[in-house]
């Protein structure tokens, strides 16, 4: 009798053992087939730069920057940066070193032009117009409306300025700064 009793539980610890194995197989494979999916689904980011410009979106998808937003992005820097007063020059500058990736050559031709500024009380505005983006070298030229005023004059000097950027995009998500140059009429 207790040789039938034991087989029995035996035979039940068996069915379990086997039912658990297979239940775990199945969990295994549903999570591979899971990470797969994973792995291979482009996953698609939406930035809204602030809840005033709700139909203002950039939809990035993790291989792609849109060029709505490399525009916005180097209009932003470039406007900024542009329009100064040897005042906020400094700071301006430094701001937008805070965005490149090689401040050496940079920081120089900054610190040259900030200088100016501040010897002869020059003020300037950058009002980009119009834009060309080159994604296989990663640049974007920017041309636009350059603003000069001297000491406290209210006519200022108009003149059309282009700049070329370009960017690389680093491990954590963001842009960063290459190099910046104006780019001078050959006429």
């Amino acid at each position: 009798m207790k040789l039938d009793v034991k087989n029995s539980v035996t035979a039940n610890l068996l069915k379990q053992r086997n039912f658990s194995y297979s239940v775990c197989v199945f969990l295994m494979a549903a999570n591979f087939i899971l990470l797969a999916k994973v792995w291979t689904k482009n996953d698609r980011i939406i930035v809204i730069p602030s809840m005033n410009e709700m139909e203002h979106q950039y939809h990035f998808d993790g291989k792609h920057i849109p060029d709505n937003y490399i525009v916005d992005w180097s209009f932003k820097l470039l406007g900024d940066l542009f329009t100064a007063n040897p005042k906020t020059v400094t700071y301006k500058n430094t701001q937008f070193l805070k965005w490149s990736l090689s401040t050496s050559g940079l920081a120089e031709d900054l610190g040259k032009s900030a200088q100016a500024l501040k010897k002869d009380n020059i003020s300037t505005a950058f009002y980009p117009e119009t834009h060309s983006i080159n994604h296989d070298l990663k640049e974007v030229q920017v041309e636009g409306r350059f603003l000069t005023f001297f000491g406290r004059s209210k006519t200022p000097i108009m003149t059309h300025k282009t700049f070329l950027m370009s960017w690389q995009l680093m491990p954590g998500g963001h842009m960063g700064i290459k190099s910046l140059k104006e780019l001078k009429d050959e006429k």
